[in-house]
């Protein structure tokens, strides 16, 4: 029974209301002296205390979406604090799935199904030695004849802190939303790739290159692009990739395209925030300033050219805050806008809320397709640049304050 199923949480609801029934029937039936009579009564207690404990534990964990399986729960899935063998290959999943690979080049990964439309590969970093998993979702045209000779942009997604890339083929329902702004023709046929992000298990890493340690920053900006670009037909050129994360995926996204403006044109941060919470980071002046996005903006002499789009809610503490000091920091050729709701919170429900218009965005700011038969060229997309202190507004309710998480 998943960790995340309807099923699994209505059985131990009924678990917790079955034990109450019995603390009740059973508190002055209790036989035996007074002292086995009260202990029997704290057992139940306790108990009933216990299960009602787990009943709100995993209500958090569907909401907040922290662990999407056991595996994940119990950090058995292969991916925490899992550095590869020096001078090892990518290993790779066992079962090969023919067809995806650009022509005349051997792919790099191997690929299962995982659900759905989505494969999974799992990897080691050629640069990082991180091993980690890849989630990768095709869109319909990947397979049509009428695409054979084009090469298709990527969406990198990274989950929050603790999270899992799971979480965007669970809770947030990326890929349905996305093939049916595609099938409308409101967005590209991009490639969806949610990949492992965190590896020192409950501790954020940042998404920085720990000294000492795992070389997250290494294996999220140049790896996974790395795999991806040597086993699918996807465009190589910045312009045609994008990084998109929540929460602490958020942050990352953000810190990932500032530093490395040559390998993701446009990013998008739901629920982000601008300053690094990492404790391997902030007791570190040096990494601290490294990975300051608002920092690294304000002491460049020339920004680059990338494109940001920060989401945030009315309710969810500073986030849109942080997200209008943070564009205040960018000129030109950078630009970016905000994307703002009005109610909600810090969660997947407010995040699945968002993807449509953040869809439509990275469109606007993202190259299409391109054929491979002439080389990937770099073709600007056909978007204009809007104002720093523009914002979509995906509701317009009246805003409410509250403390952030």
């Amino acid at each position: 029974m998943d960790l995340t199923s309807g099923a699994f949480f209505a059985l131990i609801v009924a678990v917790l209301v079955v034990l109450t029934v019995l603390v009740l029937a059973l508190w002055n039936r209790i036989p035996g002296p007074k002292a086995v009579r009260h202990g029997g009564r704290l057992g139940l207690l306790l108990l009933n205390q216990a299960v009602a404990v787990l009943v709100a534990l995993v209500w958090l964990n569907n909401t907040y979406a922290f662990y999407e399986s056991w595996d994940d729960l119990l950090g058995n899935n292969g991916n925490q604090v899992a550095l590869g063998p020096d001078g090892a290959t990518p290993k790779v999943g066992a079962a090969a799935l023919g067809g995806l690979q650009p022509k005349g080049t051997r792919s790099a990964l191997s690929f299962d199904p995982y659900k759905r439309d989505v494969l999974i590969s799992t990897a080691v970093g050629p640069s990082s030695r991180l091993r980690g998993e890849l989630y990768v979702w095709l869109p319909p045209q990947y397979h049509e004849a009428a695409y054979q000779d084009k090469a298709f942009p990527v969406i990198e997604l990274l989950p929050g802190q603790p999270g899992s890339p799971r979480t965007w083929f669970g809770a947030l329902d990326v890929d349905r939303k996305l093939s049916g702004l595609i099938a409308s023709q409101q967005t590209h046929p991009f490639i969806l790739v949610a990949v492992t992000m965190n590896y020192t298990g409950i501790k954020d890493t940042g998404c920085t290159n720990i000294p000492n340690g795992p070389q997250a920053d290494t294996w999220l900006a140049k790896d996974v692009p790395w795999l991806i670009k040597h086993s699918l037909r996807a465009a190589p050129d910045a312009r045609h990739w994008a990084v998109m994360g929540y929460s602490a995926g958020g942050y990352c996204a953000v810190n990932l395209i500032v530093k490395h403006p040559s390998v993701f044109h446009s990013a998008v941060s739901l629920s982000g925030y601008n300053t690094p919470d990492s404790p391997f980071v902030v007791h570190n002046p040096a990494l601290r300033a490294a990975n300051s996005p608002v920092l690294r903006l304000r002491r460049m002499a020339a920004q680059p050219d990338i494109a940001l789009l920060l989401a945030g809610s009315l309710q969810d503490g500073r986030t849109v805050a942080d997200a209008r000091s943070l564009l205040a920091e960018l000129s030109r050729p950078a630009h970016g806008t905000t994307l703002t709701v009005a109610h909600g919170g810090h969660n997947t429900a407010v995040w699945a809320a968002m993807l449509p218009t953040a869809l439509e965005w990275l469109t606007k700011n993202t190259a299409g397709p391109v054929h491979t038969a002439r080389g990937i060229r770099a073709v600007p997309p056909p978007h204009r640049h809007p104002s720093r202190k523009e914002e979509v507004h995906a509701a317009t309710a009246a805003p409410s304050t509250a403390a952030r998480r």
